[in-house]
């Protein structure tokens, strides 16, 4: 059987026909075909930052408590301790500022630490306070007695002036003894004396403005060239001022000489 197409392939391959021959849909319909692009490599996505900021320990925070600490350590010390305050103070107002900071929505961290600070600086302030209460009254009670201490000096150097060493005495009193025969006594006050002989027992009262004087006492032996005085003899002197016994004086011997004041004051 012989076929009259030589090449019969060609009968089943499909003919584009010319541009000039294409039809009015034929070409719009390859004009809308998208061109071909080549294979796109995979981008890869950069992290994203976090949303949330961190935040920093709050400074005015730390401050604070420097200062607070400060204050507590120099508000026990007399003087130093008004710097204390000032800085006790610093640091509440500081610690303040910080606890606003430092609040749940705040740009600050460190809110016990702020905490911390504003107590520690609160206490310190509270110590001020009291030590200087304390010292104060401390200073105010020495300078009392510094006063009082000279205002009594004075007063007595003025009394001594005018011969008055019992201030306010009513009564005063002036006693000798001699255990074996006469004592010589003298007696005085602002320079002026008086003698006596005494046997025995001697005594002598005094009262009114007198009372308050610097009386002087003294007493011996009496000399007697036909009797000698005993080796054994005793003599006294004693001044009581208002019943209580402010001086007093014993010798002994045949030379025995005694010497009692009023401001001996025993």
């Amino acid at each position: 059987m012989n076929n009259n197409n030589p090449n019969p392939q060609q009968q089943f391959q499909p003919q584009r026909p010319a541009p000039h021959q294409q039809t009015a849909q034929q070409q719009f319909s390859f004009a809308q075909q998208p061109p071909l692009t080549p294979p796109q490599q995979p981008v890869m996505q950069q992290p994203q930052p976090h949303s949330v900021e961190e935040k920093h320990m709050s400074a005015l925070g730390i401050t604070a408590f420097v200062l607070g600490v400060i204050a507590l350590v120099l508000s026990w010390i007399p003087i130093i301790n008004n710097v204390a305050f000032i800085f006790a103070l610093a640091g509440v107002i500081f610690g303040c500022f910080a606890l606003y900071a430092t609040r749940k929505n705040g740009k600050k961290k460190g809110r016990g630490l702020v905490i911390a600070a504003v107590i520690i600086s609160l206490i310190s302030g509270g110590v001020v306070l009291y030590t200087q209460s304390v010292y104060g009254a401390a200073m105010d009670n020495a300078s009392k007695s510094i006063d009082e201490a000279s205002k009594k000096a004075q007063h007595e150097s003025d009394n001594l002036e005018r011969g008055i060493v019992n201030e306010g005495a009513k009564e005063l009193k002036l006693q000798v003894t001699i255990s074996n025969g006469n004592a010589e006594v003298t007696y005085g006050k602002d320079g002026g004396t008086s003698n006596e002989t005494a046997a025995g027992q001697w005594e002598k009262t005094i009262t009114g403005d007198d009372a308050q004087k610097d009386w002087t006492l003294s007493a011996y032996p009496s000399f007697d060239i036909d009797n000698e005085t005993p080796a054994d003899t005793q003599v006294t002197c004693t001044i009581t001022v208002d019943g209580k016994q402010v001086s007093h004086q014993e010798a002994t011997g045949d030379n025995a000489n005694v010497y009692c004041s009023a401001s001996d004051k025993q």
